[in-house]
């Protein structure tokens, strides 16, 4: 008989999954879009906080959307169009809880300069993935279209998105934006 191998330990959810676990503690059942589910951590934490997980294209409106790492990568036009596609997989008023790329990341300006604010890595486990930075007042533009902003704070992520998702070089100097917001009515 060959031995059995112990399960792996699970990283714990985001801080923003966790946040929109507590915002939805009363509403058991409701459904969450994730967007990049990546390793299941966060689809984990959902489910087992009796939340029902969907995925792009969804037929029914879900009650919030969740992505942690998928608005990172892309061109400010494509992270755009997802935001649009989100918006309108959500009920009216949905909430929406995401990260995205700071200007005040270590990372930012360095790489490929593919256009304005966008960079690839030329080395790490992300090399050629295209990452866009934001500041203020450029986020704000791009969610506007789509959501009303609930808040928005940059955050040091080194120890959040650190060493599991970058094994080659551990991040240092990571700043990505945690945003809640809520679709807008009139899409």
């Amino acid at each position: 008989m060959s031995p059995v191998s112990p399960e792996p330990a699970h990283r714990p959810p985001h801080p923003l999954a966790l946040e929109l676990i507590e915002r939805l503690a009363d509403r058991t059942g409701a459904r969450v879009l994730e967007v990049g589910a990546g390793s299941g951590r966060n689809t984990r934490a959902l489910v087992d906080a009796g939340l029902a997980v969907c995925a792009l294209p969804t037929q029914e409106p879900c009650a919030a959307g969740l992505t942690t790492h998928a608005l990172l990568h892309g061109t400010p036009r494509s992270i755009g169009e997802q935001l649009a596609a989100i918006a309108h997989a959500l009920e009216p008023s949905g909430l929406l809880f995401a990260t995205l790329g700071s200007v005040r990341d270590a990372r930012y300006g360095v790489g490929d300069a593919r256009e304005a604010h966008v960079y690839a890595p030329l080395d790490g486990d992300e090399v050629g993935v295209v990452h866009a930075y934001f500041d203020q007042e450029r986020l704000r533009a791009l969610l506007a279209p789509h959501f009303t902003i609930e808040s928005m704070r940059e955050v040091d992520v080194d120890d959040i998105a650190g060493a599991w998702a970058h094994t080659s070089a551990p991040l240092r100097g990571a700043v990505h934006w945690f945003v809640v917001a809520a679709a807008r009515l009139c899409q």
